[in-house]
């Protein structure tokens, strides 16, 4: 008897064993299949779990299980499929998953969070060029600084106003361009999941 509870066990059975398997009758095939691909989640394999997820789904389509165990298998092998990806760093794969599920059940509020986590991580090109322009004006003030700490104070302090207002300014110019980046990436981002939400429900209504 297999110990399902450790997933380690599970996977290095499954692969050890793959062709014995896949003969089986569906029933007992499927069922490793499903505690297999979990056991990849769970140990963190998540670019064998992502191909094998797909498997999970095909398999489950060819053979009409929409629940297993009480479960949408469906929905969460897609949704694990989409959190393998996030965490390999292929956003836009996760997104693309993650915007089906939510056409299927836009009232969902875990696909709906785990969509916005994905396209936070996603950087714009203009989010990273203000990043940028933010960083040269931090490092520029801290020039600024060192320039007044240790030649203008000593030897012209008549210029140490001056130093004072335009280091002000610098680091409250990168302030800002660091807020006014992010915040519009974040205006962008809930605007489009507000939509696509919408637009899932209103698609849903019309086929009812």
């Amino acid at each position: 008897m297999i110990d399902r509870s450790s997933y380690q066990t599970m996977v290095r059975f499954f692969e050890e064993n793959a062709d014995e398997i896949k003969v089986l009758d569906f029933e007992e095939y499927f069922d490793i299949l499903v505690a297999y691909v979990q056991a990849l989640f769970d140990v963190g394999a998540y670019t064998k779990h992502s191909a094998m997820a797909d498997v999970v789904i095909e398999a489950s389509i060819m053979n009409n299980v929409h629940v297993y165990k009480g479960i949408n298998l469906y929905e969460k092998t897609l949704f694990q499929k989409a959190a393998s990806l996030y965490n390999l760093q292929r956003y836009d794969e996760s997104i693309h998953i993650l915007s089906e599920l939510l056409k299927i059940n836009p009232g969902d509020p875990n696909h709906r969070a785990f969509w916005i986590k994905n396209q936070l991580r996603k950087k714009p090109a203009y989010l990273q060029i203000l990043q940028g322009i933010s960083i040269v004006l931090f490092f520029t003030t801290i020039l600024i600084i060192s320039i007044s700490a240790f030649y203008i104070e000593p030897f012209k302090p008549e210029y140490q106003e001056q130093s004072m207002y335009l280091r002000n300014f610098m680091f409250m110019t990168g302030i800002t361009l660091l807020i006014l980046a992010d915040g519009s990436h974040r205006i962008s981002i809930y605007y489009q999941i507000t939509k696509l939400i919408n637009k899932s429900k209103e698609k849903l209504k019309r086929s009812n």
